[in-house]
């Protein structure tokens, strides 16, 4: 038996008249366009858990429409304050969330918003399932008193298992059952959105303005392109990602490169790197090299050949590194030896 959340929309009979009786209604109880004011889902109802809530009570174990029993668990509301902003953020349909935009922008964001909420915008309605029908999502079987997501925007037969309810793109569950729609499929408002308007990867919004950069597959306004250290603008400049930012050379020399295993010097943004088992060296015949017979490693795993290490030492094989220690504990064995013949000063 499919679980109930009491934040979603549910009615607990279907019509029961006319010629789709049977079948989700169409009326602004299921697909309204309360799913764009944000305000309105910031503060759950008094008598409402959140959709995002793992405690969820069966249908046979208690009364759905007291709420009061519903076990609570701690933070379960910043949970769902915290999917609700990624899931429909607010700067995407309110541009007082977005102070820095010109005119033209500020107009184009409130034309985009109204069109979305006209025409993609619903919110799905759960109730026992009248009749078997299949998944919309997985195309398995939703048996006749199942629980169903239904979703009047997609057609009224369309109907979801209440797990499969999740967006297309992020696969994360629809707080309270909002969606979007595009070609078939439900998307929350995040990734429905970036269908049509590219979104800066610095402050998270929507570019409408006619030019954008593009660097590692991701977009930005163009002023907000700049070093995460200094703020350079690095338009037309070099620059080195750090993680999901850029970097100016200058910043990133200073503050993030490494030092070389070998030489001990820095490895700079113009210099090939070698990395093995978290360290690093220049990718060059001096540096990055066996420490027995100095043969180059710089070419070893591009040619599919494993590159050893033993006591913080490069080796091209095994046979090097046995060579090594061999030498190493005869040396030892020889400083032992001098050590216990050398005489003691107290014996003349």
């Amino acid at each position: 038996m499919s679980l109930l959340s009491p934040a979603w929309p549910r009615r607990d009979k279907p019509p029961c008249s006319g010629p789709l009786a049977g079948l989700p209604p169409t009326s602004s109880s299921s697909d309204s366009d309360s799913g764009c004011a944000l305000e309105e889902y910031l503060e759950p109802a008094a008598n409402a858990a959140p959709a995002q809530q793992l405690s969820l009570y069966p249908l046979n174990s208690c009364n759905p429409q007291n709420t009061s029993e519903y076990p609570r668990s701690p933070g379960s509301s910043q949970l769902r304050i915290k999917s609700l902003l990624q899931q429909l953020p607010p700067q995407d349909c309110d541009d007082r969330y977005c102070p820095t935009l010109g005119e033209e922008e500020r107009k184009q964001l409130q034309a985009f918003s109204a069109r979305r909420r006209q025409e993609s915008l619903g919110q799905g309605l759960v109730y026992l399932v009248p009749s078997a029908r299949l998944c919309e999502k997985c195309g398995k079987r939703v048996n006749a008193g199942d629980l169903g997501v239904f979703a009047a925007r997609l057609g009224e037969r369309s109907c979801w298992h209440p797990s499969c309810f999740v967006c297309h793109a992020c696969h994360q569950p629809l707080v309270d059952l909002i969606y979007f729609h595009q070609a078939g499929k439900v998307y929350c408002g995040r990734h429905h959105a970036e269908f049509f308007r590219p979104r800066c990867a610095s402050c998270d919004q929507l570019i409408f303005t006619d030019e954008c950069t593009e660097a590692e597959g991701r977009r930005w306004h163009t002023e907000h392109f700049c070093c995460l250290e200094c703020d350079l603008p690095l338009g037309g400049q070099r620059y080195v990602m750090k993680g999901s930012r850029p970097c100016c050379c200058s910043c990133f020399e200073s503050l993030y490169a490494e030092l070389c295993q070998a030489c001990g010097e820095l490895i700079g943004v113009d210099c090939e790197q070698a990395t093995h088992q978290g360290r690093h060296w220049h990718a060059r015949a001096s540096c990055f090299c066996c420490s027995l017979c100095w043969i180059s490693l710089c070419r070893m795993p591009l040619l599919g050949q494993q590159v050893m290490s033993y006591h913080s030492l490069l080796y091209c094989s095994e046979a090097c590194r046995l060579e090594k220690a061999a030498a190493a504990s005869t040396a030892s064995d020889s400083s032992d030896s001098a050590f216990v013949s050398a005489p003691s000063p107290d014996s003349t």
